[in-house]
C-alpha cells in the first residue's frame, strides 16, 4: 500500500474540502410590540399600589381604561380561567379577547373560550363600556339571547346575575316579571287578596303554584269552566274560614311565612361594587324585598316550592268530589280528611248543579212557548184533510176487521259487557276472570293477546286509580281489588 499517496490525499481533503469555520450569530427575531393602551393597562397591575388594592378594584380600573379598545389578532384556543380578569391572560391571549369583543360589538357573533364570555359579562355588570345601567341591561340580555344559543353554559349564571343587576342598579322591577321568583310571589299575593281578584286571575295563580294535577285531569279537560268556578268559590270560602277562625291565613297555611336571608349579589362573579352601596332598599314585588345595610345585603321572601303538597291535595279532592256529584264514570280517591273543607266542596258543587238544572229547565220552557207557523205547509195540510175525508165516507160494511197485532218478542238482554266503565267487552271479561277466579284460556282461543288486553285495561283505568291495576303476570294489584269489584260484577 502506498502510504505517501494516502497521506497526500488526506492533506488535500482537509486543506481544500473540510475547513474550520466560525459560528455565525443568528439574527435576533424582532419582539412583538404590545399596543400602548395594553401596556398602560398592564402598568396598573404592576404598580406599587397593587399590594393594597383588591383584584376586583384593579380589574375595574383596567376595564374603564380599555372600554373602547379594539384589536385584530388571532384568537387562541380554548382557555380555562376561573373568575377571569385581564391579569389572567398573557398579552397575546388578551389581544385575542379584544379582537373577539371587537367583532361581537360589530354584530359578528363568534364562539370563543368560555373564559372570554365571562370576562365580557364581568365588564357589563360593572358598567364598563356602557353609558348607564339601562344600556348595560340591554347588552346583557342581548348577549344572553344571542350567545346563549351558541354556548348555553353561560345561561345558568347570567339569569341569576340579571336579577341581581336590576336590584343593585334599581331598575324597573317589571324587567323581571317572568322570573320564577316573581311569578311565584305574585301568585301568592293573588291568593292573599282572593276576595278582590277576578276569577281568571285566581285560576292562573293556582296553576302557577300547583300545575301538576289540573294539567293531567281528564275531568278538568272536559268540564273546565265548571271546575274553575267551583275552585274559585271553594278557595274564597276557605280563605274566609282561616281569616275568621285561625291565627294563620290561608296563604300561611299552604305556603308558610316569608323569611329573611343574607345574600351576596353577583355571587361567583368578579363584581367590584362600582356604586359602593351601603344602605338602600329595593322591593322586587310585594313579597320580595332586598335591603342593604352597611354593605351587607339581605332579602325577605317566600322560599319557592316546586308545588305545594297541600294545595295539590285540595285540587285533587275538588276533582274527586265533582266527579261524584256529576255522576262522572271515572271516580278517583282523595286523601283529604278535613271535613269542613269537604263539605264546602260538596256545597259549591251541588249549588252549581242546581243552577245548571234550573237554567236548562228555563231554556226548555222558553223553547216550548215558541209557536211557529209554516204557511208553506198549509196546502199540503188541506190535501191530506181531503184524502182523510174521502176515506171516512167509505161504506163501513166493506171494512174488514183488522186483526190484532201480536206484541214483538223482545230479545234477551245481552250479558254485562262493560256497563258504564270505559272497558271493551273482552277487557271487562278478563277482569271478571281475574277478580272472581275464573279460567281465562279463552283469551288465546279467541285470538286476543293477554299482554295487549292487560295494557289496555291499565291505560283506560289510569284516570280512576292514577296507577296500574294489573302487573305483567297479569295479576291484580291487591290495593285496588275492592274498588274494581264495585265496577266489575261477577
Amino acid at each position: 500500500m502506498d502510504t505517501n499517496r494516502m497521506k497526500k490525499a488526506a492533506e488535500w481533503f482537509y486543506g481544500n474540502v473540510f475547513k474550520d469555520e466560525a459560528i455565525r450569530p443568528q439574527a435576533a427575531r424582532p419582539a412583538e410590540k404590545t399596543p400602548s393602551l395594553l401596556r398602560a393597562a398592564r402598568s396598573l397591575e404592576n404598580s406599587p399600589e397593587r399590594y393594597w388594592q383588591a383584584r376586583e378594584s384593579i380589574f375595574l380600573k383596567q376595564a374603564k381604561l380599555l372600554a373602547s379598545y379594539e384589536d385584530d389578532y388571532p384568537l387562541p384556543g380554548e382557555l380555562v380561567r376561573y373568575y377571569p380578569t385581564y391579569q389572567s391572560f398573557t398579552d397575546q391571549e388578551l389581544r385575542g379577547y379584544f379582537s373577539w369583543r371587537t367583532k361581537l360589538r360589530r354584530g359578528q357573533l363568534q364562539k370563543a373560550s368560555l373564559s372570554f364570555a365571562f370576562l365580557y359579562i364581568y365588564e357589563l355588570i360593572n358598567l364598563a363600556g356602557v353609558s348607564d345601567a339601562a344600556e348595560g341591561y340591554q347588552k346583557l340580555t342581548q348577549f344572553r339571547d344571542d350567545y346563549g344559543k351558541i354556548d348555553p353554559r353561560i345561561l345558568i349564571y347570567l339569569e341569576s346575575w340579571l336579577k341581581d343587576f336590576v336590584v343593585y342598579y334599581g331598575l324597573d322591577a317589571n324587567l323581571l316579571a317572568d322570573m320564577p321568583q316573581v311569578v311565584y310571589d305574585r301568585s301568592i299575593t293573588v291568593l292573599d287578596h282572593i276576595q278582590n281578584q277576578e276569577p281568571a286571575k285566581i285560576i292562573y295563580a293556582i296553576k302557577q303554584l300547583s300545575p301538576k294535577w289540573l294539567e293531567r285531569s281528564k275531568f278538568y279537560s272536559q268540564h273546565r269552566e265548571d271546575m274553575d268556578r267551583v275552585i274559585v268559590s271553594v278557595f274564597r270560602r276557605i280563605s274566609d274560614h282561616y281569616a275568621a277562625r285561625c291565627k294563620k291565613t290561608m296563604v300561611e297555611q299552604y305556603f308558610g311565612k316569608p323569611a329573611e336571608f343574607q345574600v351576596r349579589l353577583f355571587e361567583t362573579a368578579v363584581f367590584c361594587d362600582p356604586l359602593k352601596k351601603r344602605n338602600c332598599e329595593y322591593a322586587l314585588d310585594e313579597r320580595c324585598v332586598y335591603r342593604c345595610k352597611n354593605g351587607l345585603w339581605t332579602v325577605r321572601r317566600h322560599v319557592p316550592q316546586r308545588s305545594s303538597q297541600k294545595l295539590g291535595d285540595l285540587l285533587k279532592t275538588i276533582d274527586a268530589i265533582m266527579r261524584e256529584e256529576f255522576r262522572y264514570g271515572h271516580p278517583i280517591k282523595w286523601e283529604m280528611d278535613t271535613k269542613w273543607i269537604v263539605k264546602i266542596i260538596r256545597d259549591e258543587t251541588q249549588a252549581l248543579l242546581t243552577e245548571k238544572r234550573a237554567a236548562e229547565a228555563k231554556k226548555k220552557a222558553a223553547e216550548a212557548k215558541k209557536i211557529t207557523i209554516d204557511y208553506s205547509q198549509l196546502e199540503k195540510i188541506r190535501q191530506d184533510a181531503a184524502i182523510t175525508r174521502e176515506k171516512l165516507t167509505v161504506d163501513e160494511e166493506l171494512e174488514e176487521e183488522t186483526p190484532e197485532e201480536t206484541p214483538p218478542v223482545l230479545p234477551e238482554p245481552p250479558a254485562d259487557t262493560g256497563g258504564d266503565t270505559p272497558l271493551a267487552p273482552a277487557e271487562y271479561r278478563l277482569l271478571q276472570c281475574l277478580l272472581y277466579g275464573r279460567d281465562y284460556s279463552w283469551v288465546h282461543t279467541e285470538g286476543y293477546m293477554l299482554s295487549v288486553l292487560s295494557d289496555s285495561i291499565n291505560d283506560k283505568l289510569y284516570d280512576m286509580f292514577l296507577d296500574s291495576v294489573l302487573d305483567d303476570t297479569p295479576e291484580l294489584v291487591e290495593d285496588y281489588i275492592d274498588d274494581l269489584k264495585e265496577m266489575v260484577h261477577p
